[in-house]
């Protein structure tokens, strides 16, 4: 991809996003909240891919991968005023079927065609499949670190003013209640993300936030992460009880020894495909 054709996308995502606000005040919120996430993911998602030596034709499919990767989430507000998937339907999806249907990515080689769409659709997955081909779970790879990166501050700073500014789509229904629920702190205990079918209260919403760590994969993500405090400020409200004091040490643990050690080294030929 070229700087003109992510010139176009960046146009096409405008021009679409500019006719997709709704008079609903809180909906609005929430779809200007969407768009603002999605440029903020597009700065990480450069950051991450510069700090990669991601260049030339491959930074510009990048960027329009974090361009692209939210277009689902406005029409999932739009017809249901909610962000859970659950509830409606996959926002991977439903951004697929957005843009194949305005042939966005038409006039792109099918190699590209191929990376946008399976990084879109491998984003908000719980895993990217083993079976994946290397440079897809590579671009894939880049946008879960990116997008997560910003949800991270996103959820930070809605619990952080939930009293003063409500925001019901961010709290996906869950119980207004911070204790934690056993299935949510084993999952986390045994290192692994929490399972949104296991969540029951805004407490256990944290701790699957807090998960995420298990699922980042590159240096500048965690630096970044640490750098903001998202870990002090998603367990800031927790009451100190011995589970707590249990996940906090170990997300802590696992936070510093995944800091300081080196991570296994990507693949060279990824890395240094570049047409430019």
């Amino acid at each position: 991809m070229d700087r003109e054709y992510l010139i176009f996308c960046r146009e096409w995502f405008e021009d679409y996003t500019s006719g997709v606000h709704c008079q609903d005040a809180e909906i609005e919120a929430n779809i200007m909240l969407k768009l603002a996430h999605t440029y903020r993911v597009c700065q990480n998602m450069t950051a991450i891919a510069v700090s990669l030596g991601v260049n030339g034709e491959d930074l510009a499919l990048a960027k329009a991968i974090a361009l692209l990767h939210d277009v689902g989430r406005f029409e999932q507000l739009r017809g249901f005023g909610s962000y859970d998937d659950r509830m409606t339907f996959d926002h991977a999806m439903l951004g697929l079927k957005v843009i194949n249907r305005a042939g966005v990515l038409f006039n792109l080689s099918k190699r590209e065609r191929n990376l946008i769409r399976r990084s879109i659709w491998h984003h908000n997955k719980y895993t990217i499949p083993v079976t994946e081909n290397a440079e897809v779970a590579f671009f894939s790879k880049m946008i879960r670190d990116a997008d997560k990166l910003d949800i991270l501050g996103v959820v930070a700073d809605h619990f952080e003013r939930r009293d003063q500014h409500p925001n019901r789509a961010l709290d996906f229904g869950l119980a207004d209640d911070l204790r934690l629920t056993q299935d949510a702190v084993s999952d986390i205990i045994q290192g692994k993300m929490v399972r949104i079918n296991v969540l029951k209260t805004l407490g256990d919403l944290r701790l699957l936030y807090l998960s995420w760590i298990f699922d980042i994969n590159f240096p500048i993500t965690l630096d970044l992460m640490k750098e903001k405090g998202y870990l002090e400020r998603l367990l800031a409200d927790l009451s100190m009880e011995p589970e707590i004091i249990m996940v906090r040490d170990y997300l802590q643990a696992y936070l510093e020894k995944r800091f300081f050690a080196p991570l296994p080294p990507l693949d060279a030929a990824v890395l240094n495909r570049s047409t430019f």
